[in-house]
């Protein structure tokens, strides 16, 4: 059980692999995890869930609790939103079925942006991303346009080419509500992804409705201010708040710089043990 690990254990519930966009491998961002320090991790790559087995393991001669989990895109009202989705134990093949199919459709909305770019030396997708083994994201996109020569960098690749006013890259069609749905039909435990205190008064009654459990208040670049607004909300609608790191490892970026503890997540924790 996780509790077992210890009052004192340190958690990042939000970290990325190369499995979408990330910069280093499962099995070497565990590695990196258990050298930082960290207890309890969920490997939480857009629209996809890795193969690592959960539970208990022993990495670099240290114990790693590995939470199965993953962050599906959505949309409400025009809006792309995440969803952290993590499992107590195994995944079913039905959620992987949702991943695969996001997967594909990330490769398809890839290469549409690619043809609407219209410029030199960007490369299609490649044959496991059309068969939704990986996520393309629009960072693969931002990353290929700054190793062509159109943009200087990726903040400037982000603005004036793949970010969401740019309008190159075609909208998910996932319903935000409708992957809440699935995810608790597979067993899963939801949390809005870092929502913003205006999104969170426009649509998290609505989103309750839809069977949301939790909220994403504790992050390393979230001010006290916004995680005193999401934990009421949390409070008032009864879900238990989640919290990670969001972890990419680029620009040299150290894992376990930021950890949470159980108490801090205890909601979440009961939540995960009991289902």
């Amino acid at each position: 059980m996780l509790s077992s690990l210890g009052t004192r254990s340190r958690i990042d519930l939000h970290l990325h692999t190369t499995r979408s966009d990330g910069a280093f491998s499962p099995e070497e961002t565990l590695l990196k995890c258990a050298r930082s320090g960290l207890d309890i991790v969920a490997l939480t790559d857009h629209d996809l869930v890795n193969d690592i087995t959960p539970g208990l393991r022993r990495v670099d001669d240290r114990d790693l609790w590995v939470i199965a989990g993953a962050e599906i895109s959505g949309m409400h009202e025009g809006t792309e939103y995440h969803l952290l989705v993590y499992f107590p134990g195994a995944v079913p093949q039905r959620f992987r079925a949702l991943c695969q199919q996001q997967c594909e459709q990330r490769a398809q909305r890839y290469d549409i942006a690619i043809q609407t770019l219209s410029v030199s030396g960007l490369v299609a997708s490649d044959a496991s991303a059309r068969a939704g083994q990986r996520a393309l994201t629009r960072l693969h996109l931002a990353q290929g346009l700054v190793t062509a020569g159109h943009a200087t960098h990726i903040g400037d690749a982000f603005s004036r080419f793949v970010g969401n006013r740019a309008g190159t890259v075609p909208k998910l069609t996932l319903p935000y509500t409708e992957a809440i749905r699935i995810a608790n039909e597979c067993g899963g435990l939801t949390s809005w992804a870092h929502p913003n205190p205006d999104d969170i008064e426009r649509h998290l009654s609505t989103l309750v409705k839809a069977g949301l459990h939790g909220v994403e208040a504790l992050r390393p670049t979230t001010t006290r201010r916004t995680r005193n607004i999401l934990r009421r909300a949390a409070k008032r609608h009864g879900l238990f708040l989640t919290g990670g790191s969001d972890w990419h490892g680029w620009a040299g970026a150290q894992v376990g710089l930021f950890g949470l503890q159980i108490h801090e997540i205890s909601g979440f924790i009961d939540a995960l043990e009991a289902a």
